[in-house]
């Protein structure tokens, strides 16, 4: 993937300090050169920096900069450009269905016609068209599938845009002085950008300017009619989609399928094992955890190696700040959700790989929630609208949190359940194939008993991962620890202990928008950190 930071000033003002200072924050989300596109007196200039420093020198009053994760030695580098270097692109994220463009390409275009880069010369050819942008980025909307967010710069002009999922994040913030976007918040902040920072919208394209942002297109997922086919028929269409997205999703090198033992990743990992894929499955969890049990039984069913990584309280004391700062949080819910995929991505970076797939998005698409089964029963005619509501605002909350679980440590996140085509596929499953109570994701179980897998897997109940993994009682053993016991926390007029120990933390790092009633907290009472945490005091605002 990579890293997206940008910034205008309104005044025509220098900004090369809060652009170094935006992309210093981000430096994690990538492993090549930093690429940056600077606005001067003939046009946009592309300019490779081998270090963050050379930014401070690019002496601009607009300026762009983008780092890209390189997989294997056949990837290109950035800033991309086309054939005439008057478009140039700058790509946090990968297409994964440009192989039809790419033939046609070919034979007519120079340049590296690879992912992003191909992308340009396609643009070249529907401009070449008398295509207006509006056309032009719904062409590309209708085909390239993928998780991206990136900027483009066509002439004059610059674009911003993201996927229509909303697997990679992007942010924007419009004030009096300066117009700016990055892939996390804390970039903005480093900046001193502290309100007003909201997410860009899953398939929109905002120009950018002096002015502000400005939106030229909003792609949209197409809603069709719910069908009438029978489990057969839609738990076909399944298996082929998802054999479509592994093939698609699968890198080059050795990677891993995060499996919790139940449903939505062993059922990755028997499609994956019948590719031959070339990956290690791994469980992350406390030492008596549910999840533990259950990924070592369908690894067995499975005859699959694998890899188990524990936690425990002084694991997560090493941890928690980082995530906090990583995820931009302090809500515990989110935390505990995020702390395993986090634990295994810096696991992952240790051993020098750096791609990992999960089965985030099946329990938005086939109902696996128990708030699901409530609409079920009360009507299952507006379960679809529920559903979709979901996966529309997945962005919001689930992916954000997990690319930056993972992009903390420089590793990519791959969602096979989320695609397109997939998800507007399966939301055409009659909800009555989706939720047979008590059983949820039915479609689903039903396709695992197809491949093989035993009734421990395709029968086991979902079960949330803060609770499955042990987290959420990990966390809590942490807090009290610290001194954050149940009678400390209500004699100081608040209710969670482990919610306030959070928001004491958050404050110590710097993070902004803190509630004042947390803020004298922390003033007024003694909390004994230990050196593990206060060597992160006030992270948010400093520069390292």
């Amino acid at each position: 993937m990579g890293l997206i930071a940008g910034i205008a000033s309104r005044d025509r003002s220098d900004i090369s300090d809060l652009l170094y200072k935006m992309t210093m924050k981000l430096r994690h989300r990538g492993n090549s050169s930093f690429s940056a596109c600077k606005k001067g007196m003939n046009g946009w200039e592309p300019l490779i920096c081998e270090k963050p420093e050379e930014i401070l020198t690019l002496k601009t009053p607009f300026g762009v900069v983008g780092r890209h994760l390189i997989l294997d030695e056949e990837e290109e580098t950035i800033p991309y450009s086309d054939c005439s270097r008057m478009r140039f692109l700058l790509l946090d994220g990968r297409f994964f269905n440009v192989a039809g463009i790419n033939r046609k390409l070919r034979k007519e275009h120079g340049g590296p016609l690879k992912n992003s880069g191909l992308i340009l010369h396609w643009i070249e050819e529907l401009q070449a068209n008398i295509l207006n942008f509006f056309e032009v980025f719904g062409k590309i909307y209708e085909f390239i599938q993928g998780m991206f967010a990136g900027t483009l710069f066509l002439q004059e002009n610059v674009f911003i845009f993201r996927d229509l999922v909303g697997i990679k994040p992007l942010y924007l913030y419009s004030g009096p002085k300066y117009v700016a976007f990055a892939s996390e918040k804390k970039a903005l902040w480093g900046a001193g950008f502290k309100q007003g920072i909201q997410p860009l919208r899953p398939g929109r394209v905002v120009r950018v300017a002096e002015k502000g942002f400005t939106t030229h297109f909003q792609a949209e997922f197409k809603r069709e009619s719910i069908g009438a086919g029978k489990l057969n028929f839609y738990g076909e269409m399944l298996l082929k989609l998802l054999k479509d997205n592994l093939k698609r999703l699968v890198p080059r090198n050795p990677f891993y399928l995060l499996l919790s033992g139940g449903i939505d990743s062993s059922l990755l990992a028997a499609l994956l094992m019948e590719m031959d894929a070339n990956f290690n499955s791994l469980v992350i969890g406390s030492k008596k955890s549910k999840d533990l049990h259950a990924a070592q039984q369908a690894a067995e069913s499975l005859g699959l190696s694998l890899e188990t990584l524990e936690f425990d309280v002084q694991t997560l004391e090493r941890i928690i700040p980082l995530l906090i700062y990583h995820l931009e949080s302090r809500d515990e819910k989110k935390l505990n959700i995020a702390f395993p995929l986090f634990h295994a991505a810096e696991y992952l970076h240790k051993k020098n790989h750096n791609v990992i797939l999960t089965g985030q998005g099946a329990d938005e698409l086939f109902g696996g929630y128990e708030r699901h089964e409530t609409q079920f029963q009360k009507n299952p005619n507006e379960l679809p609208d529920l559903l979709w509501d979901d996966i529309e605002n997945l962005y919001l909350g689930n992916l954000q949190r997990d690319d930056a679980a993972s992009m903390a440590s420089t590793v990519e996140l791959r969602l096979p359940y989320l695609t397109r085509n997939l998800i507007e596929q399966a939301m055409q499953i009659p909800p009555s194939l989706k939720i047979q109570p008590p059983i949820r994701k039915y479609v689903l179980r039903d396709l695992g008993k197809r491949v093989g897998l035993p009734k421990t897997i395709t029968q086991k109940p979902k079960r949330a991962i803060q609770f499955s993994s042990g987290s959420y009682d990990t966390l809590k053993k942490l807090a009290r620890r610290h001194g954050f016991s149940k009678d400390f926390v209500l004699k100081k007029g608040f209710f969670s202990p482990t919610q306030l120990y959070l928001d004491s933390l958050a404050h110590l790092l710097g993070f902004p928008n803190t509630d004042p009633k947390v803020i004298k907290f922390v003033e007024t009472t003694k909390i004994d950190w230990p050196e593990s945490i206060q060597k992160y005091e006030n992270r948010v605002n400093t520069i390292i």
